[in-house]
């Protein structure tokens, strides 16, 4: 199972095997289109649901692209940079995704402040797949994506975690490579913001343990230095709040 914020962040983790996961059900998050509007009129539409048919547009694309046209997928919907305001509520989400689907492996976000719905995501997943039961855990992997870094925005690497876990490099091959550009040049609206992005390589690694309720290093992290609508103080506030109510419904539920 795939979890990830926004349509496009698939390509950037996983974009070169893209086409070997056919039998992966596809989770989005968010519906990749803020309410402030401030991106939709950027790119040039009138209202965010403009923008959002537009991005779902192209991960049809890129999907059919990829031999993938017919996979299974749903999209959460929640408005983009709001996924922290749902933190309970996203991860009984996913937990009754993971309960209908039981995957083996959810591929997702780590942890590390590069943008606040990848980090809800990562927040959702690891608590969902905690209450599942033991036997029934799927093995949660993640890709690299972006976050702050020396010379401020990093991609391409994870942050070092705190107990060393499992990474993999993939050096993609020039036919990889190719296949990989030509899927993210389809995210047309999404150009810009994709060009950072390595083609050299694709890194992965079993994903350590987080603890959500403090920020993933010392801030600011990178979000909070982007008008994204959150900050690191404030996420791990939304956390702490998160995890009470996750733990009264499971105090509820052995009663």
């Amino acid at each position: 199972m795939m979890v990830f914020a926004h349509q496009d962040d698939e390509v950037v983790a996983l974009g070169a095997r893209l086409g070997k996961f056919g039998s992966a059900h596809f989770v989005h998050v968010t519906d990749g289109a803020p309410r402030n509007e401030q991106d939709s009129r950027r790119h040039g539409f009138s209202t965010p649901a403009e923008y959002h048919n537009a991005r779902e547009n192209e991960l049809a694309d890129v999907l059919r692209a990829a031999a993938l046209g017919n996979v299974s997928r749903e999209c959460l919907r929640v408005p983009d940079q709001e996924a922290s305001f749902t933190l309970a509520a996203l991860t009984r989400t996913i937990e009754r995704i993971l309960r209908q689907h039981r995957p083996e492996v959810v591929f997702t976000h780590p942890y590390e402040g590069g943008h606040p719905d990848h980090d809800a995501c990562a927040f959702a997943v690891h608590h969902a797949v905690e209450l599942r039961p033991i036997p029934e855990r799927p093995l949660i992997v993640e890709g690299t994506f972006y976050h702050a870094g020396p010379q401020g925005h990093q991609t391409g690497s994870f942050l070092t975690a705190q107990h060393p876990v499992p990474c993999t490099e993939f050096r993609l091959t020039p036919e990889e490579r190719r296949r990989k550009q030509s899927l993210l040049d389809l995210f047309t609206t999404q150009r810009e913001t994709l060009r950072g992005f390595p083609l050299e390589y694709e890194r992965f690694r079993i994903a350590p343990r987080y603890d959500f309720r403090n920020p993933p290093h010392a801030p600011p992290v990178l979000y909070d230095n982007y008008p994204w609508g959150m900050t690191s103080h404030e996420f791990v506030e939304l956390a702490r709040e998160a995890e009470i109510m996750l733990s009264k419904r499971v105090l509820a539920e052995c009663h």
